[in-house]
């Protein structure tokens, strides 16, 4: 494997402000080199990156962010549904604060749908992009409307009465590492598991090994984007950038099931390359060696200024 001169030794951590608080960050390389915006998963921090950035090529400046209310940022506002559409609002906020003209989006999982969907809205912004195990998001059948409006209010306002007055659950670092991957649908390593959760994790005062979840609970409730496929198709006709998705051997069986029709439709895309790992959904954290050739081998060819 390369050596890279990207690697936790030389990462800037920073808070971007925006309009419900701040968006935490890690910077990787020079900021005078084309960016490379990196975009995690659900209830996952920008620390699933850490494995993979050293095996990448190292003339690219890699901002890693955690999604609001994950990790370190704020969360949204309280007592109300969480919105897809306002996740990616954030990576616009992210974006403009650069002042990036343009830059290459990778993303991982959720982070990947909302990547998808940017380049859709904002196409001039998207120099190329990598989507890590996903074709999201699932679309919602037209006749199932109601009942899935109905579902998220009710849900989000029984989460809310939930939560009031209860204190967040305590745990110490090795019993929240086996919290996280018992879980977890996809199978974590406990390395990785410990990974995410140094930065998943808030320290309770006055105890040195007591922590609670950073992460904003209604992430445990839905909000992909109450549409049909054929509306989410209007967007990603729109993904004109060169793309790549990687996907896991392990987690394929959805790709004829509920993401059939945003497979079917992806990969017909003359722009679009699909590549297959052995592995399950968290492989590039697990398994970093099995995805940066892929991921290296299209910065380079697409990628470049």
């Amino acid at each position: 494997m390369p050596h890279n001169l990207v690697s936790e030794m030389n990462a800037e951590e920073i808070s971007i402000p925006v309009p419900w608080g701040h968006i935490s960050a890690k910077m990787y390389g020079s900021d005078s080199l084309p960016a490379v915006l990196c975009v995690h998963g659900i209830q996952d921090n920008c620390d699933t990156f850490v494995t993979l950035l050293p095996l990448l090529p190292n003339d690219y400046h890699y901002v890693c962010i955690d999604l609001p209310g994950h990790g370190g940022s704020a969360h949204f506002p309280p007592h109300v549904p969480l919105e897809f559409v306002n996740y990616i609002g954030s990576i616009k906020w992210v974006a403009d604060h650069f002042g990036w003209p343009e830059f290459v989006y990778l993303g991982h999982s959720f982070g990947g749908q909302l990547g998808t969907w940017f380049s859709g809205i904002y196409p001039e912004r998207v120099r190329c992009l990598i989507v890590l195990d996903t074709m999201g998001p699932r679309s919602v059948d037209l006749d199932s409307t109601p009942v899935t409006v109905r579902k998220r209010i009710d849900s989000a306002q029984s989460l809310h009465r939930r939560q009031c007055g209860r204190q967040a659950p305590v745990y110490t670092f090795d019993e929240a590492v086996a919290k996280m991957m018992a879980g977890r649908r996809s199978k974590l390593t406990n390395e990785s598991a410990r990974i995410l959760a140094r930065r998943g994790l808030i320290q309770v005062d006055g105890d040195g090994d007591r922590y609670t979840f950073a992460s904003d609970q209604r992430l445990k409730l839905e909000f992909h984007p109450l549409m049909e496929f054929g509306q989410q198709e209007r967007v990603l006709r729109n993904v004109t950038c060169p793309v790549l998705f990687v996907l896991a051997d392990e987690n394929t069986a959805r790709y004829s099931t509920y993401l059939k029709d945003a497979y079917e439709f992806n990969s017909k895309r003359p722009n679009v390359t699909v590549a297959v790992v052995n592995g399950d959904h968290d492989v590039h954290l697990n398994y970093p060696d099995r995805v940066f050739s892929l991921v290296t081998n299209f910065l380079q060819k697409y990628c470049k200024h």
